[in-house]
């Protein structure tokens, strides 16, 4: 007989074997629908769970149903799941396209804000269970105009917006349109105040700065790049800030110094230098652009401008956070001019 067909050959119970006691055991525990029912749930645990929680009539209210609502969490059990990276070069080109087209804001503030300015740019949103009782209006809004939503738990959230300062609500929106700095100056301007960014790449400070030049009421940042303030955590920095400030893109920053110098813009710049007067002895017109970095130099890059210092007696190293000097500045010119 050959042995190594008999080793992988399956073997069947004989007559006398079928007739034991420990045969029919082995049978009758195997066939159980507990059992079964065990072996079902080996097979489920790597699938999606789904958590039911229950939203109570006065919270159904506010995202305008009523009655007891069935809201479904979506979490994940498998920590190796893949997040989203890189797109591959051969994704379809819808893909391509939203994703050069649209971006996502998280945060409440800045959530709300964009709600409240344009809702029709509004693709999805993401919630958790806190997020969506703050957002009824918002919610309401998706059903009736048959956008897609989800609830989700503060892992999913995490996930999805790849920070744990979401604020329990994201949106994926469609970006807002930049304007360019040509254009802008081509419309005649009694009092325009702008922010000129140069070389401010990090996303913290541009949110900062997009905060500030909202509260002061000024409505354009130049810039070369309009991704720069189109950032996700630019936008949450900016608290709602970024749907009243547009984007001025230019190509080049002594390309843009040129043009609004001849549109008779007076250009501010920051200096250490000790021989530079102070802002609070300048006279600044009623168009300005100020020029901003994350390092100010301490020598005068441009003489045929106005060039200022904050203080004569700082002992650092370096001077101020950007967002800083950007309120310091825009507060001078709001109370010479505005008030």
């Amino acid at each position: 007989m050959n042995t190594k067909f008999t080793q992988k050959t399956p073997r069947f119970k004989t007559a006398e074997e079928r007739k034991s006691p420990k045969f029919k055991s082995d049978r009758a525990q195997n066939s159980s629908p507990y059992a079964r029912n065990n072996r079902t749930e080996k097979k489920s645990t790597n699938y999606r769970q789904t958590t039911h929680h229950d939203i109570y009539p006065q919270e159904a209210r506010k995202i305008g149903k009523e009655g007891t609502v069935k809201i479904s969490v979506k979490g994940r059990t498998n920590n190796n799941e893949k997040k989203t990276g890189p797109l591959s070069p051969r994704a379809p080109e819808k893909i391509r396209n939203n994703r050069a087209t649209e971006m996502k804001i998280y945060g409440e503030n800045a959530c709300h804000t964009l709600f409240q300015q344009r809702p029709e740019s509004i693709v999805r949103l993401w919630a958790t269970i806190e997020g969506a009782k703050k957002a009824g209006d918002l919610m309401s809004y998706l059903a009736e105009n048959k956008k897609a939503y989800h609830i989700v738990d503060s892992e999913e959230m995490e996930r999805v917006t790849g920070t744990e300062h979401h604020g329990g609500i994201c949106l994926l929106v469609k970006k807002s349109t930049p304007f360019s700095l040509e254009g802008y100056l081509q419309i005649a301007r009694q009092r325009d105040c702008l922010v000129l960014l140069d070389g401010v790449n990090n996303a913290q400070n541009i949110g900062g700065v997009i905060r500030t030049c909202a509260f002061y009421g000024v409505k354009g940042i130049i810039v070369e790049q309009n991704d720069l303030l189109n950032s996700s955590s630019a936008a949450r920095v900016a608290e709602g800030g970024l749907e009243f400030v547009h984007a001025l893109e230019t190509k080049h920053k002594q390309i843009a110094l040129t043009q609004l110098r001849n549109a008779g813009y007076q250009i501010v710049h920051l200096t250490r230098q000790k021989q530079t007067p102070a802002l609070a002895k300048t006279n600044l017109s009623e168009k300005v652009v100020f020029v901003l970095s994350e390092v100010v130099p301490s020598e005068v890059e441009y003489p045929e401008d106005t060039n200022v210092q904050l203080s004569f007696l700082n002992p650092l190293n370096s001077g101020l956070n950007v967002a800083v000097n950007t309120g310091i500045l825009l507060a001078h010119w709001y109370q010479n001019h505005l008030i």
